[in-house]
C-alpha cells in the first residue's frame, strides 16, 4: 500500500511538495497550526469544524499556495516574521547573508558609535529587524543603532510595522529610543526626482523628510553624516527569466512588483539586462548617502558578476566580494573562498550566488 494511503490528506499536500518527506512534515505543521488556538480544550482534530479547517488548508496547499501565507509566518534567522499575500516571503538565504554581515562587522570593530542602517525594498521589514536583533541582542552592542526600511508598497510597510510591534511587544527585539530606533517609510527608490509627489516621493525626498522629523524630535542630536550600511533585496528577475524559470507557486501567489522590475523602469536603463536595472541606482544611492558598506541580493553568480563589475566601475570600494547562499561555510573545494575568473573578485561560501558585498574605508571589513 502506498505510504500516503495512511492519511487521506497527505496526497493533497504532496501535490505541492512533490516529495513525501516534505509533505509529511508540512501536514504535521498544518495539524499543529489548526490545533494551537484550542490546545487547552483537548484534541480538536476530533472536532468536525477543526477537521474541515485542516482539509481546507490542505486544499489551498495543493493549489500551490505557499505554506508561509497559509500559516502566516516564516522564520528569518532567529525571528518569526509575519507573512501575508501581496508581500514577498522572506528567504533563509537572505537571512544567512544578513547574519554573516552583522557578525563580520561586529568582529571588524569598524562600526561607529552611531550606526545608521538603510534597507531598501524592505518588504516585511525582515532585514532591518534581523540586523537590529543581531547587533542589539545577540552581540549586546553598545552605542546607538538607527535603522530605516523603505518600500514603495503601502501593504508591505503596514506588515513591516506589524512585525516591529509584535516582536517588540513579545520582547524578541529591544528597540528603545534613543539608543536604538527602527522606522519604515514609503518612497520610490528608482525615482531621482519627485515627478508626482502626491503618489510617492523619491527616496532622497523621503530621507530628507525623515531627517527633519528626527531633528524636530531631538533638536540637540547630531544629524551629520550619511548611512553607514546600505542593504537591499530588490526586484532582480528579468521578465524572460520570470516566465521561464520561476516556480508556479511564486508566479501565482507572490507579488511580481517585488520580483521583476517594471518595463517602464527598464526603459530608463538601455543596454542593461532587464533584471539588473535596480543596481546602478542602488550604487548611486550608496554614493549619495555616503554608505561605507553595501549588501545587495542577486539571483545567481552570473548576475553577481555583473553587479560586482558595476561596483568596480565606481572606483570607490576598498573591497568587493560575491557571497553564496551560506557565506560563512567552506566551499565545495574545502576552502572558504574562490576567485571569479570573469571579474577577479572573491566568491565566498557554499551554494548559489546570493549577494554582492562592498566596503570602503581605510581598514578591511
Amino acid at each position: 500500500m502506498p505510504p500516503h494511503k495512511s492519511d487521506p490528506l497527505l496526497p493533497l499536500v504532496l501535490r505541492a511538495t512533490r516529495d513525501l518527506t516534505s509533505a509529511k512534515n508540512e501536514l504535521r505543521w498544518l495539524r499543529d497550526f489548526v490545533a494551537e488556538p484550542q490546545r487547552n480544550t483537548g484534541n480538536i482534530l476530533d472536532n468536525w469544524a477543526a477537521r474541515r479547517k485542516l482539509r481546507q488548508l490542505c486544499v489551498e496547499r495543493a493549489k500551490g499556495k505557499p505554506l508561509q501565507y497559509i500559516m502566516g509566518t516564516e522564520y528569518f534567522g532567529d525571528l518569526e516574521i509575519a507573512c501575508k499575500p501581496g508581500v514577498l516571503i522572506p528567504r533563509q538565504e537572505t537571512a544567512a547573508s544578513v547574519t554573516h554581515l552583522m557578525e563580520r562587522l561586529q568582529k571588524s570593530k569598524l562600526l561607529p558609535e552611531h550606526v545608521k542602517l538603510l534597507d531598501l525594498c524592505t518588504g516585511t521589514g525582515c532585514i532591518p529587524l534581523l540586523a537590529s536583533y543581531e547587533l542589539v541582542q545577540k552581540y549586546s552592542r553598545k552605542g546607538r543603532l538607527e535603522a530605516v526600511g523603505v518600500d514603495i508598497s503601502s501593504r508591505a510597510l503596514s506588515l513591516a510595522e506589524r512585525n516591529l510591534r509584535r516582536l517588540s511587544q513579545d520582547g524578541t527585539i529591544q528597540i528603545e529610543p534613543p539608543s536604538s530606533s527602527l522606522s519604515f517609510i514609503r518612497a520610490d527608490i528608482l525615482a531621482e526626482a519627485d515627478h508626482n509627489p502626491s503618489d510617492c516621493v523619491s527616496l532622497m525626498t523621503a530621507l530628507q523628510l525623515y531627517e527633519e522629523t528626527q531633528k524636530s524630535n531631538d533638536p540637540t542630536a547630531d544629524r551629520k553624516g550619511g548611512w553607514n550600511i546600505l542593504i537591499s533585496n530588490p526586484p532582480y528577475i528579468s521578465p524572460s527569466a520570470f516566465n521561464r524559470t520561476t516556480t508556479r507557486s511564486v508566479k501565482r501567489y507572490e507579488p511580481k512588483l517585488a520580483l521583476v522590475p517594471k518595463d517602464a523602469d527598464a526603459s530608463q536603463y538601455p543596454g542593461i539586462d532587464p533584471g539588473d536595472i535596480f543596481y546602478p541606482r542602488l550604487l548611486e544611492i550608496a554614493r549619495q548617502v555616503d554608505a561605507r558598506v553595501v549588501l545587495f541580493e542577486v539571483a545567481d553568480l552570473e548576475q553577481a558578476g555583473r553587479v560586482a563589475a558595476m561596483a568596480q566601475q565606481q572606483n570607490i570600494w576598498t573591497v568587493i566580494e560575491v557571497w553564496r547562499d551560506n557565506p560563512s561555510q567552506a566551499d565545495d573545494y574545502g576552502g572558504s573562498e574562490q576567485t571569479s575568473v570573469a571579474t577577479g573578485i572573491k566568491v565566498l561560501g557554499r551554494g548559489n550566488g546570493r549577494s554582492v558585498f562592498a566596503y570602503r574605508g581605510g581598514a578591511k571589513a
